[in-house]
């Protein structure tokens, strides 16, 4: 017996069904940011700080990445997932796949329609078949 299986079709499957809550407007979609980097002349200790209290080291605003297909569950501070009218939202969870998750995966915050979500924590991954699913935990901005 031989079986089939097309692996586009179960990819595009899955992309689909993370993006049935996308919101219409780009402005309120996820944008993944990475932190600012600092990089300084001269003499530095292991931080990268200057030893010369005068010497101002040049900050590199952090990349942000949009357009990445993932979906994402608002989660209340019980930890329980946030029906319509829930005024607290506090934590995010994100689902990506393994392609969506090499784009961002070390990326600082996370702002959804003007509000941030700070990275906690990312679960092992799962296995689908041929994909990798990853689940990546925020923290709103004044939870932190």
């Amino acid at each position: 017996m031989s079986v089939s299986f097309d692996e586009a079709a179960f990819t595009q499957g899955i992309l689909t069904a993370m993006a049935v809550g996308t919101p219409p407007d780009p402005a309120d979609r996820p944008v993944f940011v990475f932190a600012d980097t600092s990089t300084a002349t001269g003499s530095v200790d292991d931080e990268g700080i200057p030893f010369d209290v005068t010497a101002t080291p040049t900050r590199t605003p952090g990349a942000e990445v949009t357009d990445i297909p993932c979906a994402i569950e608002f989660v209340d501070a019980a930890g329980q997932v946030a029906d319509v009218g829930i005024l607290q939202l506090t934590k995010i969870k994100i689902t990506l796949l393994d392609e969506q998750y090499q784009l961002v995966k070390g990326f600082d915050h996370v702002r959804i329609a003007g509000d941030r979500y700070y990275y906690r924590k990312t679960e092992p991954p799962i296995g689908m078949v041929t994909k990798t699913i990853y689940t990546v935990h925020c923290t709103a901005e004044d939870d932190r």
